[in-house]
């Protein structure tokens, strides 16, 4: 997973092991830090994989690692692009990824990932609707008293969290209404 983003990253320009570091946590929830100890790795196997060069640069005295994309990386960086998303806890920061580099892409394949996040956004929906009716037909049952009031909360935010995603959906996908699928859409209006 983390090999997309890190790859994607490169597509734009060459980058440091810490800077890497720093868009992986910007992409992954905002309060989780990766470490050297999760990054080096990646990097290293990029690297051995033919994928990447690791070069020493000094930063402000300090020894970094530079990293260069090869034309390899590049073609797995495409290969990764394309592999369906596997529905696993992985599955939300994948999306992501994809999503932010789909500048490179043609608006057919930004029509297609964008529908089947949709897909999963609506069966995800669908989901938590069908658990929020079972805690609700056990609200007259004093044994489940305690945990249905903040078990039905928590799945009305998991709800409110996924219809903000499906509008965001929907409005990229109007975006890219009337345009041919073999186009390259690389500009939206930045909206605040």
């Amino acid at each position: 997973m983390y090999e997309l983003l890190v790859l994607g990253a490169l597509m734009v320009h060459d980058r440091t092991g810490y800077k890497l570091r720093q868009i992986l946590e910007g992409n992954l929830d905002t309060r989780r830090k990766i470490s050297n100890g999760v990054m080096y790795p990646v990097l290293h196997k990029l690297e051995q994989d033919g994928y990447i060069t690791l070069s020493k640069l000094r930063v402000e005295g300090r020894e970094q690692k530079l990293a260069s994309i090869t034309d390899a990386g590049r073609a797995y960086f495409e290969k990764l692009m394309h592999q369906p998303i596997p529905n696993d806890a992985k599955r939300e920061a994948t999306y992501r990824f994809k999503i932010r580099a789909m500048g490179r892409e043609t608006v057919g394949f930004q029509r297609a990932v964008l529908t089947d996040y949709q897909a999963i956004i609506l069966q995800d929906l669908k989901d938590y609707q069908t658990v929020t009716d079972h805690l609700l037909s056990q609200k007259d049952n004093p044994e489940r008293q305690v945990d249905i009031g903040w078990n039905l909360r928590a799945f009305d935010l998991a709800q409110a969290i996924n219809h903000a995603k499906l509008t965001w959906v929907n409005e990229q996908l109007a975006a890219l209404d009337g345009l041919a699928d073999d186009d390259h859409f690389t500009t939206l209006p930045i909206t605040e």
